[in-house]
């Protein structure tokens, strides 16, 4: 009787064995369709380690990786030769994809020109840790630029200060484009600012003429204010009053009266 039993249970395992073996064959993928599925990606490229903005790819930066089709990033570069030689048009992090928008057209030189926008120009001034805020003002920073001037165009000098330029781009510190990242504020000797012919004028006349003052804005403030020229009267008045100075009158001029004895002179600026 048991050896009848222990027949029975044997055939038994024997039998879902067997069934468990072919539900596992009928079941499980098969080579073909595993390799249908590792072929859902395609050869993208990408950078093997970190890439300055305005710099030119090398090959030795470059590499293709396996991208899952269905997440390729829009303009992706799917050959080292499409992206060798290309100048950065931004700074590219280690396995980051190579897009065709992160490049500027094949052909284009790299450096400074290449990160200046159109119908704009490079201008350099020579600054100290004072007048670059004290170090903190790092490429891509958006700037205000103020002048101190001691005028030459009259027979006394009168100083006075005035916003010349607004919301002006820096690109670059020194001869750094991009910022350093150590954490530390940097001192610098020369900015490079991004302006208009027009503003180039004034910011290469005022820095001929008078002291250069950068104050720095904060991200995304794109705001244009309406400012005036402010002299010693301006102080003066503010100080003796204890009360602001009164609101300027609109007019082509400001003026200031100079008392010399009996004698009363006004002079415009």
């Amino acid at each position: 009787m048991q050896n009848r039993r222990g027949l029975i249970f044997l055939g038994l395992a024997v039998v879902m064995g067997l069934a468990a073996a072919w539900a596992t064959s009928e079941l499980a993928p098969t080579s073909a369709e595993a390799t249908v599925v590792a072929a859902k990606t395609t050869p993208i490229v990408v950078v093997r380690s970190d890439v300055p903005v305005a710099s030119s790819l090398t090959i030795a930066q470059l590499k293709l990786v396996d991208w899952p089709i269905e997440h390729v990033p829009t303009g992706a570069l799917h050959s080292i030769a499409d992206a060798k030689d290309r100048i950065s048009r931004r700074p590219l992090a280690q396995g980051e994809p190579v897009i065709e928008a992160a490049l500027y057209p094949t052909g284009s030189a790299g450096g400074l020109g290449a990160v200046i926008a159109d119908q704009h120009r490079a201008v350099s001034v020579k600054v100290d840790n004072v007048i670059g805020v004290a170090g903190f003002v790092v490429p891509g920073s958006r700037v205000d630029v103020m002048a101190t001037i001691r005028r030459v165009d009259r027979a006394r000098a009168i100083p006075f200060s005035k916003v010349i330029l607004q919301d002006v781009r820096v690109l670059a510190v020194d001869q750094k484009l991009e910022e350093v990242k150590s954490g530390e504020p940097e001192l610098v000797n020369v900015v490079t600012l991004e302006v208009s012919p027009v503003q180039a004028e004034h910011l290469i006349y005022a820095a001929h003429e008078g002291r250069l003052q950068l104050a720095l804005r904060s991200p995304g403030d794109d705001a244009k204010v309406a400012t005036r020229s402010i002299g010693v009267s301006d102080l003066l008045d503010g100080r003796s009053s204890g009360k602001p100075a009164k609101k300027a009158v609109a007019s082509a001029h400001s003026k200031i009266k100079i008392v010399r004895g009996t004698k009363v002179d006004v002079e415009k600026f």
